[in-house]
């Protein structure tokens, strides 16, 4: 019998090439340049990463309201 094929999910975000400095940052986020376009006005940088499991895309949810539930910022307490 063959291996199961495993389907990716991906997400992905467009970022206006006039923000490529915001390219580093978003690498670490998980972030990988996958092309660009657009026209000669106003060229796109295109990315994507994998996308979160759905138990971790939950947890992630239940974290963020516990902490505004408690009026913390869930990005910056988290840590």
């Amino acid at each position: 019998m063959g291996r199961a094929a495993t389907i990716a999910a991906w997400e992905y975000l467009t970022v206006p090439e006039t923000e490529r400095d915001r390219l580093a940052d978003l690498g670490m986020e998980g972030w990988e340049l996958v092309a660009i376009g657009g026209g000669p006005g106003e060229r796109l940088l295109y990315l994507k990463r994998p996308a979160e499991s759905f138990a971790a895309r939950v947890t992630t949810e239940q974290r963020t309201r516990y902490y505004v539930s408690r009026g913390l910022d869930p990005e910056r307490d988290a840590r």
